[in-house]
């Protein structure tokens, strides 16, 4: 009976994908398993597959204990709630298969399993992650917004991604981000400068993935713990590692991003000026600034205007900014003074 099964999950929704399943009910796993014959191979392959998947999405919507819990099924039991099994990629020798699996299943089902046998169901809210693509040649040069910089294009070509209550989008190629994000130092980013491309970016995680050809290594660092995660590489064809990139993204919730997000500040401002041309130069400089926003004029009067605007970056990056500029930005008490 398992044989049956395992060969109707393999053979007849193995290559479906246009079901659109939601991302905490799919998880991606790795099989190598070899066996007598590689038919036998894929069996054993697509158990542990079922397996593994499932128990990281129980994780991911539930507890530990739950996980241990699961575990005990048999695999006829487990096949019960898997709905798709995608290949991403497979060899396959006489005797040995391995592949890359995306296992999708009932998440209807599931939870009422869970229901059912008196285990918690904990829904973490999906959270917006941005990962920033930056390629590291064999000489040691640093690609980000390159048109060369095959890495991204690789992870664009696979845009959007998904890995359990996390949505994984590419940081976009705009002026604001590519004025924030330099290729020599966007790996080791300061807490400022983390808080502004989280901020520009609308975003609650943030991640830098190295792909390391003179290391021949992925790196996924996070933001803010500065946790870094690897994996060896054995190509140079960044597109066949899009996949393996997927597991090293932990869960991440939005209380923890959220406390470690700069907060927005609401900055008071007089500027005093003798034409009106020039109060104009100035409020065209701060918006086109990605980290003001929202400018409000309170008074204005008598060559004097007193505004605010939320911003969520370093205020010393903005005076530095402001100050290249021809202006000199200061604190005076409660707000600044701009002359």
């Amino acid at each position: 009976m398992l044989q049956k099964v395992l060969l109707s999950l393999f053979f007849g929704v193995v290559f479906s994908c246009n079901a659109i399943a939601d991302p905490r009910y799919v998880a991606d796993v790795s099989v190598d398993e070899t066996a007598k014959t590689v038919t036998e191979a894929k069996q054993k392959a697509m158990s542990k597959a079922m397996r593994d998947g499932i128990n990281e999405i129980v994780r991911g919507i539930s507890t530990e204990q739950s996980v241990e819990e699961i575990d005990k099924l048999t695999d006829n039991q487990m096949a019960h709630f898997v709905t798709e099994v995608m290949v991403l990629m497979e060899k396959t020798s006489d005797v040995r298969y391995i592949a890359d699996l995306r296992i999708s299943v009932d998440g209807d089902i599931l939870k009422a399993y869970l229901a059912e046998n008196n285990m918690p169901i904990v829904l973490s809210q999906e959270i917006d992650a941005v990962v920033i693509p930056l390629l590291e040649e064999k000489d040691g040069a640093l690609l980000l917004w390159e048109n060369d910089n095959l890495w991204r294009e690789a992870l664009q070509n696979k845009h959007p991604l998904h890995k359990m209550n996390m949505n994984i989008r590419l940081l976009d190629k705009n002026l604001g981000n590519i004025a924030m994000a330099k290729a020599t130092h966007v790996y080791d980013l300061p807490d400022g400068e983390y808080n502004e491309l989280l901020n520009f970016n609308k975003a609650d995680a943030l991640f830098v993935a190295k792909y390391s050809l003179k290391d021949h290594k992925i790196y996924l660092k996070e933001y803010p713990s500065r946790l870094v995660q690897t994996i060896d590489i054995d190509t140079d064809n960044p597109e066949s590692m899009v996949e393996k990139l997927l597991p090293l993204f932990k869960d991440i919730t939005k209380e923890e991003s959220a406390s470690s997000a700069h907060s927005i500040e609401t900055i008071q401002v007089i500027y005093n000026y003798s034409r009106l041309s020039q109060w104009m130069t100035l409020k065209q400089i701060l918006d086109n600034n990605p980290q003001v926003q929202n400018i409000q004029i309170s008074s204005m009067a008598n060559g004097k205007v007193h505004f605010s605007f939320e911003y969520g970056g370093v205020i010393e990056k903005l005076q530095g900014h402001l100050n290249m500029s021809g202006y000199n930005m200061h604190k005076e008490g409660e707000h600044y003074v701009i002359n």
